[in-house]
């Protein structure tokens, strides 16, 4: 594990605690988009949060040392700073925006290990997209890995 990269540049080498501070506003609504629904969501949330005061702790020492035993029932302890996990990063499954012409048609779910052709596939055989499609020559499909699929028909 290596650690979290923008926020520790930001911190060390850099000293810019305003862009330190953007990032752990990302990560904070990024925990506030993910759901709750099971134990495993509430693990992952819980770890975020503990990175988060972890993290804020350099710059609001008193606010994260409060915040700390409220989340986790223990006293602050000055820890060490949160390593990032790789293979936490990697998805099984990626969605993909399904564009005609330009136009948001649909979006499909693909694996991740998924190649050009089968996601090229997979958009062309959508329903909405299909319909689009009609009557039209393909003259151009633009596959941009792990984001989007541009189908241009005439």
């Amino acid at each position: 594990m290596r650690p979290l990269p923008r926020s520790s540049d930001d911190y060390g080498r850099r000293q810019t605690f305003n862009t330190a501070v953007a990032a752990i506003m990302e990560l904070c609504n990024e925990l506030g988009r993910h759901p709750s629904e099971d134990g495993s969501d509430h693990a992952i949330i819980s770890e975020g949060l503990h990175a988060v005061l972890q993290m804020l702790w350099p710059i609001t020492p008193h606010l994260s040392e409060h915040l700390w035993p409220v989340l986790t029932g223990n006293a602050f302890i000055e820890s060490q700073w949160p390593e990032l996990d790789e293979t936490a990063l990697s998805r099984d499954e990626l969605e993909i925006v399904v564009q005609v012409n330009g136009k948001v048609r649909g979006k499909i779910k693909v694996p991740a290990s998924a190649d050009n052709a089968e996601i090229e596939s997979l958009a062309k055989s959508q329903e909405n997209v299909h319909r689009f499609l009609a009557d039209k020559t393909i003259r151009k499909v633009i596959v941009v890995p792990q984001k989007l699929v541009n189908i241009v028909a005439q």
